[in-house]
Parts: C-alpha cells; structure tokens; sequence
C-alpha cells in the first residue's frame, strides 16, 4: 500500500476555510495515512485535529507554520511534532495573534481611508474565531465588490507596497527555529523554492533547522530535485505539503494535492522524539 502524507495544511485556526475536523475529514477522504496541521502562528486548532484523528484512523502531525522576517524578506518556519501546549510557545502566540489582530484592523483602516468600506467585524467573522490574516480582509473586500477575486484583492490592496499593506510583527528565523526546536519540534524551512536564500538556510541549519520543504505547488519539479539533492547533501529531512488553504475564489491545490511518502512522518517524528528525550521537563 503507497502510504503518503500532507505535512502542510491549514484551518479556520488561521486563515484557512475548514475547520480542523473538516480537514482531517478531507485527508481521509484522500485516502491519506497522515495531514499535518500547520496554521500560520497558532495551535489553536491542533487538538480538534487530533481528536479527529484518532475518530477517522488518520495520523494528524501537530504542527505550526511561524512568519518570521529577515531583512524584510518573508521566511516560514515549519514545526513538525511540536509540544502544542508548551507554556512558552502559547505565550509566543498569544503575542503573534494579537500582533495579527491589530495589523488586520490597520489594513482595514487603511482600506476606508481609500474608500473601500470594509467593516473590521466582518473580517472578524469571515476569521471564525481563528487568527485574523491577509486573507480574511481579502474576501471581506471581494464581498463588497472592490475586487473580482483574492488574488485580485491581494494585488490590488494587501501586498507588499500597495496602498492598505500593513507589515507584521518581526519574529528573525533563528527565534522561530530556536522556539520549535525549544518545545521538542523539527524545524523546517517551508517552500525553500520560493525564498531563494540558500544561504540563509545554511546558517539556520547551525541553530537547528532539520527540515526543508522541497515538495510545495510552487516548486517545479526542477525545483524540488535540486532541493532534495540539497537536503541530502546536508542531511536534512526532505518534507512536502499542498499548503491548502480550501479558500472559495482563490486558485490554489486541495488537500492531498502534494504528498510526500509515510516515511518522511517516521523520520521527523523519530527526530523530535530523540530531541525531547534531552529537553529539560517543563
């Protein structure tokens, strides 16, 4: 039997449109052997996703994807197999969600300043609950007609130098690979294709980066084949992921649209187990 796992999805928690149970639903329907929940800086949603699990008969990986920034360039750092209720990465988070909330709420001010009329409460809404994201504000705005799609919403209004982009909280790469890696993670670098920094990988591998992504929709299979070579090379675990979002109106893969083999679950879980075997206990 070809067993494959997701390792990159993402839920209401964030900015994704299912809710955990939903997406763990989905994978199985995919006939997936394990989903990693990985919301943009938030927990929230794992337990959900593992009490699915155990229902379903799917592994769920607990997982988290931290926005960090280096030299105003964007990089994501995968957790796999983190401690999700760790006292000091709920602490963190905390931090990140209201650091979100806010910069939500000045995107939106920004937006009516320009005569888009988006209600901050309506974005709450669309966010169910989870941590409010570009995303949310994005389909805020298509409902009132100020643009045809998210992608349009994106390039019209919330990207990098348009007129309502709001920059988040500053989290450096080597903090989120140092906290995955505090509360018994694996940290991967997330779409290595995409950040084009090899050099930055290489010294995040010197604070505990054991992972790169080299299976993403983004990455050519060129792409992914010089990264694996480049993740062998170094040692490094080669992970994969749809990276679904499941967002009505925004082009994107579904869950289950890149996998990778079982074993890369066995291997990253067998990492973070031999790490949190050394960790000090809490």
């Amino acid at each position: 039997m070809d067993c494959r796992a997701d390792l990159h999805v993402h839920t209401t928690a964030s900015d994704g449109a299912l809710k955990p149970t939903q997406v763990v639903e989905a994978a199985a329907q995919m006939g997936l052997a394990a989903v990693g929940i990985a919301d943009h800086d938030t927990v929230d949603g794992v337990a959900e996703a593992l009490a699915a699990g155990d229902r379903l008969g799917i592994e769920v990986v607990p997982a988290i994807e931290i926005s960090a920034v280096h030299n105003e360039t964007e990089v994501h750092i995968l957790g796999y197999f983190i401690d999700h209720e760790h006292p000091e990465l709920l602490e963190q988070m905390r931090i990140l969600k209201e650091g979100r909330e806010e910069r939500g709420r000045l995107m939106v001010e920004k937006l009516n300043a320009i005569g888009v009329k988006v209600d901050f409460e309506r974005v709450r809404e669309i966010a169910q609950g989870g941590a409010v994201g570009r995303p949310h504000v994005a389909r805020a705005i298509c409902e009132i007609g100020a643009a045809s799609s998210i992608d349009a919403a994106f390039g019209r209004f919330l990207q990098v130098g348009a007129p309502a982009y709001v920059p988040r909280i500053k989290v450096s790469p080597v903090q989120a690979v140092e906290l995955v890696t505090k509360v018994g993670g694996v940290a991967c670098c997330a779409h290595v294709g995409k950040l084009k920094r090899d050099d930055l990988v290489l010294e995040l591998t010197k604070h505990g980066l054991a992972a790169i992504e080299v299976y993403h929709p983004d990455h050519s299979k060129a792409i992914s084949r010089f990264y694996l070579r480049f993740a062998e090379r170094l040692g490094l675990i080669a992970t994969g992921g749809s990276d679904a979002h499941c967002i009505p109106g925004k082009l994107s893969i579904g869950i289950g649209g890149v996998t990778v083999d079982y074993s890369i679950v066995s291997r990253l879980k067998s990492q973070a187990h031999g790490r949190s075997a050394t960790l000090p206990k809490r």
